[in-house]
């Protein structure tokens, strides 16, 4: 392919997927520092005291589903840190959710509301699936497929031969302030072309796989059948296939089983235990290890957070998802300036 080419095809897509890329940069930056914002948001009114769940499971899902009584609790996050808090998710039987962040040393209940009361929760269904289902995934599945051309179509048609990369990227002091957008513009795009192909890379591993089933709710199915007492024994049984590694999530599918999630750092910073427990027979469905798994979205998840890499890593990402921003801005606005001035400025 030519470089008019390549510069024809980088622009049509730039101009078309600029908003979403935009989107995916500003969400995608807050969720690197998902946990610690959260927190910030939810301290207020916390008990001093909480060191983790000191109530029971039964007893924090209680509390949430008596804030909306005709909602039940799908999922529950359980805190990380010593001022973590519990996060919920209910679902109604229309499909619609709720949200609530509870005292894990209390189960009072310090914010409810709809997903947009919780920001950061809010930044990752948009990053991961656009708040919609199959429709979502496909949208966030094609701007990941037109991130990664447009940094390697950026990066073709810069490419000025070994010898004279680092020239190329120069910017100098001299150039005309008319231009010198164009140039920032082509030199970060450029610069950080091999981590936009990585991100764009691991994008769509994760959300590919999930396209066939979809995200929307769950079917929820008849009224619960699970009491307090099995719900709490529920929980004993599968923390005794994992003593030594903490609670991270519990899911509710249905009424008789319940999915707990135990945290497996020594695999990799997002790596998982999984217990499934039929509740009614209080007998374990499956327990795998985290080192048996081999579901993608365990290897690559970290990867493409960066918490693979540790705080340096979440700091480059950090970079990138700023400069894509500015790539987002700054490449519509030199195509507006430039049919404006092909205009006579009118």
């Amino acid at each position: 392919m030519s470089k008019t080419s390549l510069l024809a095809l980088h622009r049509s897509l730039a101009l078309v997927f600029a908003p979403l890329l935009l989107l995916q940069a500003l969400t995608g930056a807050a969720l690197l520092f998902r946990g610690p914002l959260a927190r910030l948001v939810d301290l207020a009114g916390m008990t001093a005291s909480a060191r983790g769940p000191s109530v029971t499971v039964s007893t924090l899902a209680a509390s949430a589903e008596a804030r909306f009584a005709s909602y039940r609790v799908q999922r529950m996050f359980l805190p990380v840190t010593r001022e973590g808090t519990v996060f919920v998710e209910l679902a109604g039987a229309d499909g619609s959710t709720r949200f609530a962040s509870l005292d894990p040393a209390s189960a009072r209940v310090l914010a409810a509301g709809s997903v947009w009361r919780f920001p950061l929760e809010a930044a990752l269904r948009l990053h991961y699936r656009l708040m919609n289902g199959r429709v979502g995934l496909c949208l966030i599945l094609a701007n990941g497929i037109i991130l990664a051309l447009l940094a390697g179509s950026g990066l073709g048609f810069w490419w000025p031969g070994r010898t004279r990369v680092l020239k190329a990227l120069a910017i100098r002091k001299s150039t005309p302030k008319r231009l010198k957008l164009r140039l920032w513009h082509r030199s970060g795009g450029v610069t950080l072309s091999v981590v936009l192909l990585f991100s764009a890379a691991t994008g769509i591993l994760l959300v590919a796989p999930d396209i066939p089933e979809g995200v929307g709710q769950a079917n929820l199915g008849p009224a619960p059948l699970r009491s307090p007492t099995q719900i709490d024994d529920a929980v004993a049984l599968a923390r005794a296939q994992f003593p030594g590694s903490p609670l991270r999530d519990i899911r509710f599918p249905v009424a008789d089983r319940i999915d707990l999630n135990f945290s497996a750092p020594e695999r990799n910073p997002r790596a998982v235990h999984m217990v499934s427990v039929a509740v009614s027979r209080r007998e374990i469905i499956k327990s795998l290890r985290a080192a048996q798994n081999g579901v993608l979205w365990m290897k690559v998840l970290p990867l493409h957070t960066g918490d693979s890499f540790g705080i340096a890593g979440r700091l480059m990402l950090l970079v990138e998802a700023s400069m894509l921003a500015f790539l987002a801005i700054s490449g519509p606005t030199m195509w507006w300036r430039g049919r404006r001035a092909r205009r006579g400025g009118k």
